[in-house]
């Protein structure tokens, strides 16, 4: 059964309608049908994807890249629920190696740097948190963190890990001191709607933490020689919005908020390291921690 569609007729990220077309092609196209069928395993039925068309667009005023048409709500339904294969994800994060989890342990450090009284008392929220192994490392630390997921599947793992989980937000007047929205924006057809409920939701003194996949380049990669399998940054149906840091400042402007630098995360046995995340974080990558303007 053929998969919906719906039409995106302005930027997602600042609401622009002037745009420029990158590529068009059709689903059929061999180089992403080959790629879908290998990515999913065989899990996207042959017909669902053979009226549509992949197009990617740049916004002319922000220069967000994204995705259009994209799924309807309940492609990204069928998409998360069946084509993506949910034990193949929670085995890349059950086999991942000590490095990711010192990234969550130098990010949670990095926070308590941000909120420096009883962490207790800091209100966490990790929206998105997949399989809740950053919310679990927040929690270890003392913060009092919820983890919001749309995933049943992922949901009840979280749980098993001892993590509160949220399957809705709460009404706006609950508010959070932190929020991390780590590999979330890239996903959502509406990211700015969604934006702006989490502004909502954040103390007038709290920090919001968006991570996405880095596009730096993209725009420019594809006019000149079409998308390519290796392009994570516009992965077809999935990573539908793709932000340079550019973008992403205008995206969180347009929500009333403005990045600010972190205090550094510096340790004397990985300081080159270090020195060059910290560079790549603070002038180059779409990695904002944001306060209310």
């Amino acid at each position: 059964m053929p998969a919906g569609f719906r039409q995106r007729e302005s930027c997602p990220a600042c609401g622009a309608r002037e745009r420029r077309e990158l590529l068009r092609i059709g689903f059929d196209e061999p180089r992403l049908a080959a790629f879908i069928e290998e990515f999913y395993r065989g899990r996207v039925p042959r017909d669902a994807l053979a009226a549509a068309d992949y197009g990617l667009v740049e916004c002319r005023d922000c220069r967000l890249v994204f995705q259009d048409p994209v799924l309807d709500d309940a492609g990204m339904r069928e998409l998360y629920g069946n084509w993506v294969d949910q034990a193949r994800s929670l085995d890349k994060k059950m086999q991942a190696k000590a490095r990711l989890y010192r990234q969550y342990a130098g990010q949670v450090a990095t926070l308590l740097k941000l909120f420096p009284g009883r962490p207790g008392a800091t209100r966490v929220l990790d929206f998105g948190m997949g399989w809740g192994y950053w919310a679990r490392m927040a929690a270890a630390h003392g913060l009092d963190v919820s983890g919001f997921e749309l995933s049943p599947t992922r949901r009840a793992h979280a749980e098993s890990l001892g993590v509160r989980v949220i399957d809705r937000l709460p009404e706006p007047g609950d508010r959070y001191d932190f929020i991390f929205a780590n590999q979330v924006f890239e996903h959502l057809a509406e990211p700015g709607r969604t934006l702006r409920a989490l502004v909502e939701r954040l103390a007038p003194a709290g920090v919001l933490q968006i991570r996405v996949p880095d596009g730096r380049g993209i725009g420019a990669r594809v006019a000149a020689s079409g998308w390519s399998p290796d392009m994570g940054a516009v992965h077809p149906l999935e990573h539908i919005n793709c932000f340079d840091r550019r973008a992403l400042l205008a995206f969180a402007a347009g929500a009333g908020l403005h990045a600010f630098d972190p205090p550094p995360r510096l340790n004397w046995g990985s300081l080159w390291g270090g020195l060059r995340r910290e560079f790549n974080d603070r002038h180059r990558a779409p990695h904002l921690y944001l306060k209310r303007t």
